[in-house]
């Protein structure tokens, strides 16, 4: 894959680390922010978390920031969007930039505000590509990728390609829904721990233990589909027509602040824990699966 002109466009928690990956990936990455000083100050968390774990070496870095620029667009190839979750805010900005750009493709790390939506209200239906990673992305090998209703299909087998060549695992999905895959799933848990936790079920503390140390702990092997392969299809429909019926539909609860963790050193201490973690099996995949050699997943069941 030849090198692009990718913009990137916000540099929070999810953009800065977003753009560091195309940087270290070997593209030339334009930052696209409101306050320079500030995006640098995260660009260089982003990379100095590459470093701590890694996943890249200082000769790298150091390349990848000579690949950097603020604010001078040129011709730019790609546009990569990671800003707040307002479609108002998004099509007002990337409406301007894309007008400038009419070839530059627009990847939207939106996950809750439909594509085809969004590329409507930006003037670049036919251009836009969902790509949605996950926190923190440059530990999180997968990301999500969708077109919308009018998107040319070829532009989102480039991005997923482009995705490939800096080392990420595209998960391709054929239809466009709200949540895509990974928030749908997690919601849908979510939804039902809440329950549980207001009606007295069991406490946070008990729900996160089973979900770590219990169905994490199996799924991480086999997803929710083996495991119903290996348990019996005919026991999960059992267990399915007993408990469907009584499962959470509520539209929304008391809300989940008062029952997560809220000490900021015990916070910090589970980001460390996870990050590590995350980092180490990441080091391990890819001293084992060849980059070239990696084929995205292809979603056929929606």
């Amino acid at each position: 894959m030849s090198a692009e002109r990718v913009a990137v466009v916000g540099a929070g928690l999810m953009g800065s680390q977003i753009g560091c990956e195309y940087a270290l990936g070997g593209h030339t990455v334009v930052w696209i922010v409101r306050d320079p000083e500030r995006a640098s100050a995260r660009v260089e968390q982003a990379l100095s978390l590459a470093l701590e774990h890694g996943l890249a070496e200082a000769p790298a870095v150091a390349a990848a920031r000579m690949r950097m620029d603020y604010g001078t667009e040129g011709e730019l190839d790609l546009i990569v969007e990671s800003l707040p979750e307002s479609l108002e805010l998004k099509a007002a900005v990337l409406g301007e930039l894309c007008a400038r750009h009419p070839q530059a493709i627009l990847a939207t790390n939106t996950s809750s505000i439909a594509i085809s939506s969004l590329g409507e209200a930006a003037g670049v239906a036919e251009r836009i590509v969902g790509t949605h990673y996950w926190n923190p992305p440059l530990l999180m090998p997968l990301v999500e990728v969708v077109a919308g209703d009018r998107t040319r299909v070829e532009l989102r087998e480039r991005v997923a390609a482009l995705l490939q060549g800096i080392g990420k695992r595209p998960v391709i999905l054929d239809h466009e829904v709200p949540g895509l895959l990974w928030n749908r799933l997690q919601l849908a848990v979510l939804r039902e721990a809440l329950w549980l936790v207001e009606h007295g079920v069991a406490t946070p503390q008990a729900i996160d233990e089973v979900m770590r140390d219990g169905l994490a702990r199996r799924w991480r092997l086999t997803g929710p589909f083996e495991t119903v392969g290996l348990g019996g299809a005919p026991t999960f429909d059992a267990i399915a027509e007993n408990l469907f019926p009584v499962l959470s539909d509520a539209r929304a609860g008391s809300g989940f602040a008062a029952h997560v963790p809220g000490d900021p050193q015990l916070l910090a201490a589970l980001r460390e824990r996870r990050d590590e973690a995350l980092a180490a099996e990441l080091r391990d995949e890819r001293a084992t699966e060849p980059r070239d050699e990696r084929v995205p997943y292809i979603d056929r069941s929606i």
